[in-house]
């Protein structure tokens, strides 16, 4: 009678200690938000009447001549439902003054460019306790695969200012040239995610698109990877790198630096 009493008593804190052993139950949504600053480097090739011309802008010179910026993500996910938000602006703007026979010619060079990616998907694999490690009580590690569709958005523009005047005279005649395109293109990818810890996390998105619809490139390809830490528990650092390239049967182009951002993590 006493052994089946005690039995009785200690159910209640055998059964609380073994629901405690269990894994939590992953959360139902997250939600990140980051302004991030990204500094590429500039390699493309231009098929012109003398052949294909090559030509690059290190990150020094983008640095140098960055007039604003503004850039951010947000990524989100509800239940097995992910969702991703890219949006990149920039504006470059060099002034430059040199001579040609009895002229000296102040130029101005601007260049702005807008992209933005928007792809939604699906979750299609997530292991608790991450990719190396087992999940226990309180831990909210993961590691997932997501499937993700959507478009990209991309605008182009470039204007250049001259203005000539003969050497000790007045200014002459301003001259002003430019273009603008954009386009909207299709785009797939894959996106892998790694909590190494619960702070420390790898993310890595790899998207194609392009596929020649209207003015888009024949084919693009972009690659983010961050790896990001958070120090508190809602705000992260971030850090990584992303190369964008775009190929056409006339010229090549192709971004890649280094990024940094801070974010928060709902």
């Amino acid at each position: 009678m006493r052994s089946s009493c005690l039995a009785l008593s200690l159910a209640p804190i055998l059964l609380a200690a073994a629901a405690q052993a269990e894994p939590p139950p992953p959360r139902d949504w997250e939600l990140e938000l980051m302004p991030y600053g990204w500094v590429p480097a500039l390699d493309a090739s231009v098929e012109t009447r003398n052949g294909r011309e090559h030509f690059d802008v290190d990150m020094g010179d983008v640095i140098e001549n960055l007039d604003l910026a503004a850039m951010g993500r947000v990524t989100g996910r509800w239940h097995r439902f992910v969702g991703v938000l890219d949006v990149a602006w920039s504006q470059l703007e060099e002034e430059s003054a040199f001579e040609r026979e009895v002229l000296q010619v102040h130029a101005d060079a601007r260049q702005t460019m807008t992209f933005v990616q928007l792809l939604g998907g699906y979750r299609l694999y997530a292991r608790p306790g991450g990719l190396f490690g087992t999940a226990t009580a309180g831990d909210e590690r993961v590691f997932g695969l997501d499937a993700l569709a959507g478009v990209n958005y991309t605008y182009l523009s470039a204007s250049l200012e001259l203005d000539p005047s003969p050497i000790g005279r007045f200014p002459g005649n301003q001259r002003n040239f430019g273009g603008n395109s954009d386009w909207f293109a299709p785009a797939v990818g894959l996106r892998v995610q790694n909590d190494f810890t619960s702070r420390l996390q790898l993310e890595t998105l790899a998207s194609v698109g392009g596929f020649g619809v209207g003015d888009a490139p024949d084919f693009s390809w972009m690659v983010t990877t961050l790896l990001s830490y958070r120090f508190t528990d809602h705000w992260v650092a971030a850090l990584g790198h992303r190369t964008i390239a775009a190929d056409n049967d006339d010229n090549e182009i192709r971004m890649h630096g280094p990024m940094i951002g801070i974010g928060y993590r709902f």
